[in-house]
């Protein structure tokens, strides 16, 4: 057998860790000193421990380790409590993503700012009313990708081709990290029959501060700057009857994420 000290030497681990999975009956020593408390380990222990080890450079709290430990622990149940992880570690990985982007987005915010100029050109129209299919969910933006994969196949599904642009409508709050209630839509060429996911509707005309830019859809994109000084600067407010939308026309030559994107901004009033 080995003293807490030599089998801390042998295995690469503190002996204060494995006093501390000692205390929390993940790695007993093999032996145990009455009348000194020196702790004794053997060769076969290293195999739990590696385990240990393994477990949480997965990411498993050592409370989570324990039971995956157990000889009375089948298979499937492993095999749930990996997918369990799985499922933990995407999430955390789309929410840094999300993060990530927003980062980005301020970046490039301080860096337009240093010079005061807008770099984009807004413009006022008359959007004409439009047929179209949608979806409608509270979702986050990171999702937006996969509802215009959605919709694609129910066009597919009705024998229609994909759609030459799809469209965002913002029902609320477009600035939000999560639960953003918005509406996926496309041109359609027929009214096509409703299911509890897809409807067909007129999306009504509207008259629009517009700015044409690159964006990606599921990132926020700086653009706002440029399109609330121009709103203020010329008199107009932003309508409360209608939301705010996204037109993503085509993905940018070589990248499927970044596309050709109108923003546009329902408005009334203006500088006579």
């Amino acid at each position: 057998m080995f003293k807490i000290s030599e089998f801390s030497k042998l295995s690469q681990v503190p002996a204060k860790t494995l006093r501390f999975y000692d205390q929390l009956e993940l790695l007993k020593p093999a032996y145990t000193d009455q009348q000194s408390g020196y702790r004794y380990y053997t060769s076969d222990q290293l195999l739990r421990l590696h385990r240990i080890l393994a477990f949480k450079d997965l990411g498993f709290t050592l409370e989570q380790i324990k039971p995956l430990l157990s000889d009375d622990v089948s298979p499937t149940e492993i095999r749930g409590m990996f997918r369990l992880k799985q499922a933990e570690v995407q999430s955390l990985i789309q929410s840094e993503m999300e993060r990530l982007r927003r980062i980005e987005a301020r970046l490039e915010q301080i860096e337009r700012r240093g010079d005061g100029v807008p770099r984009h050109e807004v413009l006022v129209k008359k959007v004409e009313p439009l047929l179209a299919v949608s979806i409608r969910e509270t979702t986050s933006r990171a999702n937006i990708p996969r509802l215009f994969e959605e919709i694609d196949e129910y066009l597919k599904w009705n024998g229609l081709p994909f759609p030459v642009s799809y469209m965002v409508v913002w029902h609320s709050c477009p600035e939000c990290e999560s639960s953003i209630h918005l509406e996926i839509a496309c041109q359609t060429p027929r009214t096509l029959p409703d299911t509890a996911r897809f409807q067909t509707k007129i999306l009504p005309e509207m008259t629009v501060a517009s700015v044409t830019h690159m964006s990606r859809p599921d990132s926020d994109s700086p653009v706002s700057i440029d399109l609330g000084s121009w709103i203020e600067r010329n008199g107009y407010q932003i309508s409360s009857e209608m939301p705010s939308r996204e037109v993503y026309l085509s993905p940018q030559e070589g990248s499927e994420f970044l596309y050709v994107t109108e923003s546009q901004m329902p408005i009334v009033g203006g500088n006579k």
